[in-house]
């Protein structure tokens, strides 16, 4: 295969010569463009010859002469027999030799490697985005509840996709593993935005409540949304059925837990008062299973009824006086 450097310089005297009837000081600045335009391609991974890459030369130098305004060349006959297909190439060339065009074919290329890392993590990500298990998976993946598990196959993902990136590939596959990164993408976007209020993403302190989500938990704490309250009495004995109102008497109200640790439905069973009507406002809240072993997203599991209540650490009140 011939030198890089000889190749650009034989197509640069191609395109020159095609622009003999021209000024000198149009001709240069045409060709000015053109060198730097070929200097930035001699850094790009691609082994086409340039008459694929830009066109054959008549064809980008013809259409250098329409974007410059200049009138076209005294051989315009033997011109026009250029094929369809060799001038669009050479109109995508003019745009390529654009400095702005130049310049964000840089930035990408620099990117490159970032999206290499990015890509690997994606790929571990997106899973665990449509697995309703009730944990977390962002920064770090659980693909089945474990962030260790999560951490080592990210790592596992980032390094093939940082390898594969280095490969020279074939054009055909290379286009196949663009139109995977794009699938990707519009994947994990379409995946997250399902998954933010289903699983909790939203539980980090200070994070915005949208209308609807301040509607459905109307009892709100530093770190999210308040699902149940487990009253305790001061000796540290367990509460049940206890009625708790606010400031003003109004019943206190909670948001329905839809995410449960061990991955099973439940479904909210209030008491009912005389009337026959539910209290909601009683507290600790009473979950009953939904069927025989149905997981949250709608497949079988394996479920306990008993929930225990969560370990807190409760304060101890010195005794009182005796008189």
């Amino acid at each position: 295969m011939r030198p890089a450097v000889a190749e650009a310089q034989e197509y640069l005297a191609a395109v020159e010569q095609e622009l003999a009837d021209l000024p000198g000081d149009d001709r240069g600045a045409l060709l000015e463009d053109l060198a730097q335009h070929l200097e930035a391609l001699a850094g790009e991974d691609d082994d086409r010859p340039l008459s694929v890459r830009l066109g054959q030369p008549a064809a980008y130098a013809a259409d250098l002469r329409a974007a410059a305004g200049l009138p076209a060349s005294r051989g315009g006959a033997a011109s026009s027999s250029v094929g369809l297909v060799e001038r669009v190439r050479a109109t995508a060339a003019s745009w390529r030799a654009l400095p702005a065009t130049r310049e964000t074919g840089r930035l990408l290329g620099d990117l490159r490697p970032a999206w290499w890392v990015a890509r690997g993590y994606l790929v571990v990500l997106l899973p665990c985005l449509h697995a309703f298990d009730g944990v977390s998976d962002f920064p770090v993946p659980a693909p089945l509840d474990n962030h260790l598990l999560g951490a080592l196959l990210v790592l596992v993902a980032v390094a093939a996709s940082v390898a594969l990136g280095r490969r020279r590939l074939p054009r055909p596959l290379e286009l196949l593993v663009a139109a995977f990164g794009i699938l990707l993408l519009l994947a994990t976007f379409v995946a997250w935005d399902r998954s933010q209020v289903s699983r909790g993403a939203y539980l980090g302190a200070g994070a915005p409540m949208s209308p609807q989500m301040a509607s459905e938990y109307p009892l709100l704490s530093r770190y999210g949304p308040v699902t149940d309250v487990f009253p305790y009495s001061a000796d540290g004995t367990p509460l049940e059925g206890v009625l708790l109102y606010d400031q003003d008497g109004r019943p206190l109200t909670v948001g329905l837990q839809e995410w449960w640790a061990d991955g099973c439905r439940r479904v909210l069973e209030h008491p009912q008062a005389a009337d026959g009507g539910p209290v909601s406002w009683s507290f600790p809240q009473d979950y009953e299973l939904a069927g025989a072993g149905q997981g949250i997203d709608g497949r079988p599991a394996v479920c306990d009824a008993a929930r225990p209540r969560p370990e807190v650490p409760l304060p101890t009140f010195p005794p009182a006086p005796v008189d």
